[in-house]
């Protein structure tokens, strides 16, 4: 409460440190859309916070009330759809759709990728190719499925995208021409993409909680906590709210399956699949590996008392790592692509725009100020006491559930003493953000008055979420 205060005041400090900071805007919603959010909102809160609720099909509904309520959001803040449009086709903002359009083709692209990134803005320098593939394989099917028109959205799609290519030539910047310039179809699928992805996440984080040992009813917590939290939708459009949808995916699946149940050696192949397609995206994503490996390596087994015991299982973090090669072989075999050099040159360029120029120190204390901030407070603190609860009754946590939680805290302790992330965590860290709501929603597990606590919790998300949309600019 104190945290929504400071912020809809705009108090100083609140907002981050000097060397980076969220910036404040006048604060204010449009009231319609706002309330559509706020209904929307409430309801995830309600169905969640209830346990007659408690259906299969229940983390779809909340799933899909979740994409309502980020679009209202979005809808409710300055300009609303078309900053979203802007965004995406903006050199700075989001970058890879006019980068797409400046790269050479494909295969000299990959060829030699730090020297065709070299050219580019500084989110592909400091990126895999990966982005500039995915929107030019969504252009393919933006340009024959969203055809344009003189109104309606595609057309607000293309103004934006043009006045963005006509200010870089006014400027005598590079700009996008020729054949390869992304449609604004591409805009428009990706301004809906991303956030539905953010928001189909819930489903396999549903699945990750059960498979973790959770009840049906704390895992439909876990999915509503998710979708409420103020990052996932508060950084529309962007690839870091979309990606954590693949990456919960392959937890799922390299999570062993019940004693017994052998029949699993693609799914740890998929996982690793899954997880190399997000680090084709983002470097980022090499940070969520530790966590992946870590609960594939565990092996249920039953002795002949019928008790069950856990022990090593190399083979899944084999086939883990298996799956993580093969779409890099694939860029690599196909298109020449080296990801040695083009790993260091992102790095370096990485190192000398958001590192060398921060303090350690500062960010040492700020950084979690920041996660903080962008996930919630209550979801943090409740994060905390869950990664200790037991389970109802005082049973103990299942192997996966306490491997997982050590997992996810060792890594960002980690991640926070190397130093390597200075600021923006609450952006950047986003893909653990739903590792935290599982344990949360665990917290909240047990005894019959920790229900109220639940709807108090999911509210608190809810009235955050509005509150830092009304006043801090998170995506311009």
């Amino acid at each position: 409460l104190a945290l929504i205060a400071a912020v809809l005041l705009q108090a100083p400090f609140a907002n981050g440190p000097a060397e980076w900071e969220w910036p404040y805007r006048p604060p204010g919603l449009a009231v319609g859309p706002a309330i559509l959010a706020l209904l929307a909102g409430g309801l995830i809160a309600w169905l969640a916070g209830r346990p007659r609720t408690v259906r299969p099909g229940m983390p779809l509904l909340l799933a899909a009330l979740g994409l309502l309520f980020t679009l209202a959001l979005t809808a409710a803040q300055p300009d609303g759809f078309d900053r979203v449009l802007r965004s995406l086709g903006s050199r700075n903002s989001f970058g890879y759709v006019f980068d797409a359009g400046l790269a050479p083709p494909t295969p000299e692209l990959l060829a030699d990728y730090p020297r065709a990134a070299a050219g580019l803005n500084q989110h592909s320098r400091t990126h895999p190719p990966g982005p500039l593939l995915l929107v030019r394989g969504l252009d393919a099917l933006g340009r024959h499925l969203l055809a344009g028109g003189e109104d309606g959205l595609v057309a607000r799609a293309g103004q934006a995208f043009e006045h963005e290519i006509q200010r870089a030539r006014d400027r005598g910047r590079p700009a996008p021409r020729g054949p390869l310039v992304p449609s604004p179809g591409t805009l428009l699928l990706l301004a809906f993409l991303l956030p539905a992805l953010s928001a189909l996440a819930a489903w396999p984080l549903y699945r990750l909680a059960l498979a973790w040992g959770l009840s049906p009813g704390t895992a439909q917590t876990a999915a509503a906590l998710w979708l409420l939290v103020p990052a996932r939708s508060l950084f529309t459009p962007s690839l870091d709210q979309a990606l954590p949808a693949l990456l919960l995916a392959a937890a799922v699946l390299a999570t062993p399956r019940p004693a017994g149940d052998r029949r699993e050696a693609w799914r740890p192949l998929l996982a690793g699949l899954l997880a190399g397609i997000c680090v084709l995206i983002t470097y980022g994503y090499v940070a969520a590996l530790p966590l992946l490996a870590g609960t594939a390596a565990l092996r249920p087994t039953i002795n002949k008392d019928g008790e069950t015991w856990l022990g090593l299982d190399l083979v899944r973090p084999l086939l883990l790592g298996l799956g993580f090669a093969l779409p890099w072989l694939a860029v690599t075999l196909l298109a020449g692509y080296d990801p040695v050099p083009a790993f260091r040159a992102a790095m370096a360029e990485h190192h000398a725009i958001a590192v060398a120029t921060r303090d350690y120190w500062t960010w040492l204390l700020w950084d979690p100020y920041d996660f903080a901030l962008l996930l919630g407070p209550a979801v943090l603190i409740l994060a905390a006491a869950g990664t200790a609860a037991p389970g109802p009754e005082g049973a103990p946590r299942s192997l996966p559930f306490r491997a997982g939680a050590g997992l996810l805290w060792g890594t960002l302790l980690l991640l926070l003493v190397s130093g390597n992330v200075r600021g923006e965590v609450g952006r950047i860290w986003l893909m653990f953000m739903p590792f935290a709501c599982l344990l949360a929603a665990a917290g909240l597990e047990g005894r019959p008055e920790r229900t109220g606590r639940r709807g108090l919790a999911l509210l608190l998300e809810l009235v955050l979420t509005l509150a830092l949309a009304a006043a801090l600019v998170c995506v311009t």
